[in-house]
Order: C-alpha cells, then structure tokens, then sequence
C-alpha cells in the first residue's frame, strides 16, 4: 500500500499544528468511540469536521455513543490519542464521505509527531468501512 510519512519536530495535537506543514483540506481524523454496549468504533471525518454522535447513533441504531477516553483510546485502538492511524485494533469503522473526494488523505501515523497520508480507496479495500455522513452541520 502506497503511502508516505509526514514527520515534525514537535507533537501535532491539533488540526492546526498540522495544517502548518499539510494541506488542512486533505487532513482525516481517525476518533475512537465507544457506544452504549460498551464496544469501540472509529470514525473517520475531515478535520475541520466534528462527528455527529447523533448521526451514528442513527445509523448503528444503538442507544448512545461517546468519545473514548484517552485510555479507552490507547486500548481499543493501540495507540494514543492524536496518533490513532485508519488502519489499528479496531474493525467497526466509520467513514464519513467527505474524506474519500480527494485521492489522498493524511492522517495520524501511529505517534502525536507523524502523519501519514494514504491513498483513500485502500482506506475504503482494506478497512470495509460503513460510508456514511457522520460529520456535524
């Protein structure tokens, strides 16, 4: 899989740390959840997007769903929070559409000072993501 990583010299905790270095229009966050059962998700939404709990309570018809804490990140996923990669433990993913118009994305690459931008048709091969509106208006 093609894909090329985007170093910096100091932790990227926020979109626009990184957009000082890549196109913020290219930027997807990877967000670990956890729904009502108890049981992690990852949603996949452009950067300057937030998720829609409602909307993926929605379309996971599940009672509720919130954000993972950074421990819940760590375990479910493997890695920390703000350096949560597409590709991790994690297998019920969401993508939000918005992601997928461009060829690429960047996104985290495993640690809070790299990225990684990949091709986004093998986000969609090698994940099999629901692809849905997830994104808050």
């Amino acid at each position: 899989m093609w894909h090329r990583f985007i170093e910096f010299s100091e932790p990227v905790k926020t979109v626009e740390q990184a957009a000082r270095k890549v196109q913020v229009e290219k930027i997807a966050k990877s967000i670990v959840m956890i729904d009502s059962n108890g049981d992690s998700l990852l949603a996949i939404v452009p950067a300057k997007s937030k998720v829609s709990h409602r909307k993926i309570k929605l379309l996971l018809a599940i009672r509720d769903v919130r954000l993972a804490s950074p421990e819940e990140v760590l375990t479910h996923s493997g890695y920390p929070v703000g350096g949560v990669p597409p590709f991790n433990a994690i297998d019920r993913v969401l993508v939000d559409p918005e992601v997928l118009k461009s060829e690429t994305a960047i996104v985290g690459g495993g640690d809070v000072d790299k990225l990684v931008e990949i091709r986004t048709k093998d986000i969609v091969a090698v994940l099999n993501p629901k692809i849905a509106d997830i994104s808050q208006t």
